[in-house]
């Protein structure tokens, strides 16, 4: 029997209603059980905590605060136990659903896969081989425009493990929304992290300009980066230390068109068709109160 295991959706510093806390633990959830668990053989639960304090002891927590850019992603507490920080802002439910599926997937940051170096590397001028893969299972995707909506949330897309498969395959699914069409496919403000096992480099592809290029896509050799190779060296998991030299485009900037309409429309329809629905269990309770018999006191004596 495997264990299952705990998430807590929770905040600090910060004023979120327990309504809106609830209606996006309930979106993950349904998200995990129904598209992620069965995909990555992962069996977990997730339940909302108004407070930090809340949280028992035996789950892992996605805690949405503020002033966290630089530090916004996966993190170990001293008994190495995987916590998420989570910006926020008007778009924390999807930055929670791209934090708890990269925790769920990789839970100690560290975990590599095997694949042949992506084509858009060898279009930029590396040679072809095979590398190692941190897996981060939201980040090629990671655009809010190759999201979608459960209950009325907008939830991140995330790839599945013919990601890294040799070869493109007609009628195989890359990522859980289709946007992926091919394998180790990095799209529009995404990126992915990989080891050269012949120089012992880590390289990023990047799909958004940054200080770095303005080109897209580029290329960041990570192991240039002082701050990454200090964290390293200092015992901080990979994934730990990848998400601290990563900026992230804003999902406000990426959410747009047809994908904003939906994420607006969505939450829109969604609280409409609640309302409706409560409004209509309100009413029945109310009737059978009506019709509920009174008891015959003298019978029950």
């Amino acid at each position: 029997m495997t264990l299952p295991t705990h998430v807590a959706l929770t905040v600090d510093g910060v004023q979120i209603a327990m309504s809106d806390l609830t209606r996006v633990a309930a979106a993950l959830s349904k998200q995990l059980l129904r598209d992620f668990g069965p995909i990555w053989g992962v069996t977990a639960t997730i339940d909302p905590f108004p407070q930090l304090e809340d949280v028992p002891l035996d789950y892992w927590p996605v805690i949405v605060t503020r002033g966290v850019q630089g530090a916004a992603g996966y993190h170990e507490d001293k008994n190495g136990q995987p916590f998420a920080l989570v910006e926020f802002d008007q778009d924390w439910g999807l930055t929670a659903s791209h934090e708890c599926l990269e925790m769920l997937a990789d839970p100690f940051g560290r975990r590599l896969r095997a694949g042949n170096i992506p084509d858009q590397a060898i279009a930029l001028g590396f040679k072809p081989g095979r590398v190692q893969f941190l897996v981060e299972v939201c980040d090629p995707s990671e655009g809010g425009q190759f999201s979608y909506q459960i209950n009325g949330v907008t939830v991140s897309d995330f790839y599945t493990p013919h990601f890294f498969d040799p070869v493109r395959s007609s009628g195989v699914r890359y990522s859980f929304t289709g946007a992926i069409d091919a394998p180790r496919k990095v799209l529009e403000d995404g990126y992915i992290s990989y080891r050269d096992p012949v120089s012992k480099h880590w390289f990023q592809i990047r799909m958004f300009p940054d200080d770095v290029s303005t080109k897209v896509p580029h290329i960041v050799d990570l192991t240039t980066n002082k701050v990454f190779n200090d964290l390293v060296q200092g015992g901080t998991n990979l994934r730990a230390a990848i998400d601290m030299v990563t900026p992230r485009p804003s999902y406000a900037r990426s959410l747009r068109g047809a994908a904003l309409m939906a994420h607006r429309v969505g939450a829109e329809t969604s609280e409409a068709s609640q309302t409706a629905r409560a409004e209509s269990i309100r009413a029945d309770i109310r009737q059978l109160k009506r019709e509920r018999p009174r008891p015959d006191r003298a019978k029950r004596r």
